[in-house]
């Protein structure tokens, strides 16, 4: 009697085992699973790659890019949800990480071959060491004509998709717009003395090592005004100090203060403001990398490609407050139109301010520490 039902049970086995197969099918390529939410944005065949390396990516059963940046989260967390909007079933799995630290897991990941980073996010500062070092491999983007050549490496190991941006700073309770000190020479006079703080040179996180090179190369100041700065100002440790004091009133103005967080606090209703004039102006390039053997090979390409694109470029301007490197793109809000993203001194490439930060960062670093 028993026997009649083993068709049945076969029957029920072979459709329970279809079924199986077809979910695990869908979730292992992970396409159509979700609702694109977010559109894509370039040429027609810019956004073809993109497709094509979002389904590549689904198809071998990668789900996340392991982002290794020199940056605080909260600045890029509208970004990551907006990639993951555009790509649904991928997520950002972001580490923050100095250029110490990242040396050591990606030699740690190196020497183990248990590799987890897909993705390196560094200022000029480090970039090319890390490339030198051989930690980076070669990928050219669909749309890296976007960016000048000097924002990119020869060897495509290296595209710069974004600047930060910093200015003058000042607490509009202790000083007035119209008293500012719009150049170095006037901040370095007696009546400034012990008014001004900055983030410190010699290596940390190297906003003052750029902005000091670049006065240099202008003739803006003299090595022996480097005294002056270091005795006549404060310097903190972080590139946000400078917003902590302006906020706090302990000092009337921060040259080279860091947009992000003056504007999050500006935004609050904190008595701060900030300007742009050329002295006190800087742009740092950020620049991103796929490190050799990623452990999420078409989701990493995905990204790098992603963040050059038309959409990217102007959410970097309104949700980070960075200043994107491709043509045309947008500035954050309030940014001058003097204040340009193009380079037009070749010995301020990227590139070649990092050879002269070689140079100069110790020589800063024994200077301020002395």
């Amino acid at each position: 009697m028993r026997r009649q039902y083993y068709p049945f049970a076969i029957l029920g086995t072979i459709i329970t085992l279809v079924v199986l197969i077809v979910l695990g099918t869908q979730q292992s390529f992970g396409i159509s699973i979700q609702k694109r939410e977010r559109a894509l944005t370039g040429s027609q065949t810019e956004i073809a790659e993109l497709e094509k390396l979002y389904r590549a990516a689904l198809k071998k059963g990668q789900h996340e890019v392991v982002v290794y940046q020199a940056a605080m989260d909260y600045e890029w967390q509208p970004l990551w949800q907006a990639f993951e909007q555009a790509f649904p079933g991928l997520k950002i799995n972001y580490m923050h990480l100095s250029p110490a630290e990242v040396f050591n897991r990606l030699d740690t990941e190196r020497v183990t071959n248990s590799h987890y980073a897909d993705v390196i996010s560094y200022p000029v500062n480090n970039i090319y060491d890390m490339r030198d070092n051989g930690y980076l491999d070669e990928f050219a983007p669909v749309n890296a004509s976007r960016l000048p050549v000097y924002y990119q490496s020869p060897d495509h190991t290296i595209h710069f998709s974004f600047l930060k941006v910093f200015g003058l700073g000042f607490n509009k309770n202790r000083i007035t717009e119209q008293r500012l000190p719009l150049d170095i020479q006037t901040l370095l006079k007696d009546e400034w003395k012990k008014k001004f703080e900055y983030g410190a040179p010699g290596g940390g996180a190297g906003t003052a090592d750029l902005a000091f090179i670049k006065l240099l190369h202008r003739h803006a100041i003299t090595e022996a005004d480097l005294e002056t700065i270091k005795n006549n100002g404060g310097s903190g440790a972080t590139q946000e100090m400078g917003t902590i004091a302006l906020a706090q009133a302990r000092t009337a103005v921060s040259p080279w203060v860091y947009l992000p967080p003056l504007a999050r606090q500006k935004t609050l209703g904190v008595p701060i403001d900030i300007v742009y004039p050329e002295d006190f102006t800087l742009l740092v390039p950020f620049a991103q990398g796929i490190v050799k053997n990623p452990a999420n090979p078409e989701a990493a390409k995905l990204l790098i490609t992603w963040l050059l694109t038309p959409d990217v470029q102007k959410l970097f301007a309104e949700k980070t407050y960075s200043y994107g490197t491709t043509t045309g793109a947008p500035r954050p809000e309030g940014v001058p139109v003097s204040v340009k993203n193009t380079i037009a001194d070749p010995a301020l490439y990227p590139e070649e301010l990092s050879v002269q930060l070689k140079v100069w960062v110790p020589k800063f670093r024994d200077l301020w520490t002395k």
